[in-house]
């Protein structure tokens, strides 16, 4: 197979999702949290989820690099990923997983999880395919859930049902973007997803807030500015036909702070049961 040179040719995580490790950055899709400000003694919390994940490949990448591109990957389970870091050596990729964890910039992507070994050992050899061995610090080629490319943490909420409440302050909707939700969404993509356009949505002024879910996850969280009729704003990522005498809404919203999508972003959120609704509400007394 043809190495590929061009990363930006290439979608190769598609309907996947991806959280990193490394500095809190406003703005872009999820929360982050620093291996080296963790200290690394945090890893325990994740041996559980990843006992339970069966095989899984995982990809290491530099935080800082916009595409993510990874310079490892492998498979494994259980407590494999992170077997890198807990015992060096002199290879390449032991030397850019130090420097790494000094800046503060190592990502540790879960691509896929869930899997018998075979089928991990094809998902390791088809990623590395189309990267091309040189691309990575691998020395050799690599020999279904509902989620794709997770974080550790994101893993460890979904697995374990480790559900986050809502905090009444913080009320909102729920969107669940089960079937619009696409792995590489750039930040106005997933908020054009979200803000519009809805049938019959609730729009109390306690619900200030809108999450954009998937798989019970959070994408991320918006601050609802106000409502307008569908179709009042443009849409510059989705190809929409909106009739003028339409009763369906959108609303116009911003990024939440920083505290707030800490709190939040990556968390499987506790919610009712939307019976068939796109949204529900969250943060309210039941």
């Amino acid at each position: 197979m043809a190495h590929i040179h061009q990363w930006a040719q290439v979608n190769l995580y598609a309907n996947c999702f991806a959280l990193k490790f490394g500095t809190l950055v406003p703005i872009v899709k999820l929360s982050t949290f620093a291996l080296r400000k963790q200290g690394l003694k945090d890893f325990s919390k994740y041996s559980k989820a990843l006992g339970m994940a069966k095989f899984y490949v995982y990809a290491f990448y530099d935080t800082e690099d916009a595409a993510k591109k990874p310079f490892y990957i492998g498979k494994g389970k259980s407590e494999r990923c992170l077997d890198h870091i807990k015992y060096n050596d002199d290879s390449p990729k032991s030397e850019r997983i130090n420097h790494l964890l000094k800046t503060g910039n190592l990502g540790i992507d879960i691509l896929r999880h869930g899997m018998d070994e075979a089928t991990a050992k094809l998902v390791e050899a088809t990623c590395i395919d189309l990267l091309g061995v040189g691309e990575l610090t691998n020395k050799v080629r690599g020999s279904s859930s509902l989620m794709g490319r997770i974080t550790l943490d994101e893993l460890n909420h979904l697995l374990l049902k480790q559900e986050t409440e809502i905090a009444p302050k913080h009320a909102g909707l729920a969107f669940l973007l089960n079937s619009t939700y696409k792995s590489g969404m750039s930040a106005l993509a997933l908020y054009e997803a979200t803000r519009g356009v809805w049938a019959k949505v609730p729009k109390d002024e306690n619900l200030q807030f809108a999450y954009a879910t998937y798989g019970g996850l959070v994408m991320e969280v918006y601050e609802i500015q106000c409502w307008l009729k569908a179709g009042s704003q443009q849409y510059f990522t989705r190809e929409l036909v909106i009739p003028p005498e339409t009763n369906r809404s959108e609303f116009v919203g911003r990024i939440a702070s920083p505290k707030i999508r800490e709190l939040y972003v990556g968390k499987l959120i506790k919610k009712s049961r939307s019976h068939g609704s796109p949204f529900v509400k969250v943060g309210l007394a039941q």
